[in-house]
């Protein structure tokens, strides 16, 4: 779901990537894409980007927009940083003199309900299974799953078994990278941790756990910091948790630089522009935890945040519901047994 969009002729195609042309625009892409006579498409249910052509050149796409856009006056793509980037709440129009860019309002708005345990669970359950659901409705491609024993793919292998999919597993290689596998992954780290596939596949896995369900140490501190609550004090008081290795090698430094707790607005305005992976040539990759619903968990007690931050107990208990023979191939701590390059 990889593109380049240009009135520049004279743009080099170092990536070997396909071309159409339309009115005054060269058009790259990456392999995988559906092309029709006025639009080209790419993706799965709840990650895809339809790249219309009309006089105009449009991106239809999920509401939280999955690749990221970067732009200048004659340019668009999601591979390479232009000069400006455009935020998951913008729209870009290409014109045939003009790039346009607006905004849609009331983004980020919702509701401030605080959310117990029990709803907090109960919210989970609705959206996990729900995307799922919606996924297998509509895909045609064979299902991949990591053999992988971290928190976030467990809870995502657990509700394809109470649903009785059908998928195989396999332990992800580091092949050769492409020209632009290399590109991508040096900005963003999601394109080190999936294996590029000869047919089309569809990759089962835990990105954005973290991020949505409250168990990124750096948002979590945005969010609960003030002078009586501190991640870095709770860690310190938590040494056996699931999440501490990873915290103290990871986070402590970072965390220990924020000083107060930030609005909401702006803790989802940085979770949703946190953009980690998305499809690459044949590989396809689902993820049912990148949804906006989910930040209503920022409404969380505060103990029910620092249990999950700290131990993932959210976590556990959905895989508890969906299928609790999977709760002994939890790791012992988060990212312990990841292969060498996830690094």
């Amino acid at each position: 779901m990889n593109f380049f969009i240009t009135k520049d002729n004279n743009y080099s195609n170092n990536l070997n990537l396909n071309f159409v042309k339309h009115k005054n625009f060269n058009l790259f892409f990456d392999n995988g894409w559906e092309i029709y006579e006025n639009k080209l498409y790419k993706g799965t249910s709840n990650n895809f980007c339809e790249i219309i052509l009309e006089e105009s050149i449009r991106f239809n796409h999920n509401k939280l927009r999955d690749f990221p856009l970067w732009y200048n006056n004659d340019s668009c793509t999601n591979i390479t940083e232009l000069e400006n980037y455009l935020p998951v709440d913008g729209v870009l129009t290409l014109k045939e003199k003009t790039l346009e860019v607006s905004y849609i309002q009331n983004f980020y708005a919702d509701n401030d309900k605080k959310l117990n345990e029990f709803e907090s669970l109960n919210l989970l359950k609705k959206v996990l299974l729900e995307n799922v659901k919606t996924f297998l409705l509509t895909n045609t491609k064979k299902i991949f799953l990591p053999n992988n024993n971290g928190l976030d793919t467990l809870v995502v292998q657990s509700i394809l078994n109470f649903l009785k999919v059908d998928y195989q597993t396999f332990d992800i290689q580091k092949l050769d990278y492409t020209p632009l596998q290399q590109t991508l992954e040096k900005n963003y780290y999601g394109f080190n941790q999936i294996q590029l596939f000869k047919e089309p596949k569809c990759v089962i896995t835990g990105f954005y756990g973290d991020e949505y369900i409250l168990r990124s140490p750096f948002y979590v501190q945005h969010l609960i910091k003030d002078d009586n609550t501190d991640l870095v004090e709770i860690f310190e008081q938590h040494k056996s948790c699931y999440m501490n290795k990873f915290f103290m090698r990871d986070y402590k430094e970072k965390c220990s630089k924020i000083l107060k707790k930030s609005d909401k607005q702006k803790i989802k305005e940085m979770i949703c522009n946190d953009i980690q992976v998305w499809h690459m040539d044949n590989t396809f990759v689902f993820t049912p935890f990148k949804d906006f619903r989910l930040l209503e968990l920022l409404n969380c007690e505060l103990s029910v945040i620092v249990d999950q931050v700290t131990d993932g107990k959210l976590s556990k208990k959905l895989i508890e519901y969906f299928d609790p023979t999977l709760l002994k191939n939890i790791d012992a701590f988060k990212n312990i047994n990841d292969p060498y390059w996830f690094d």
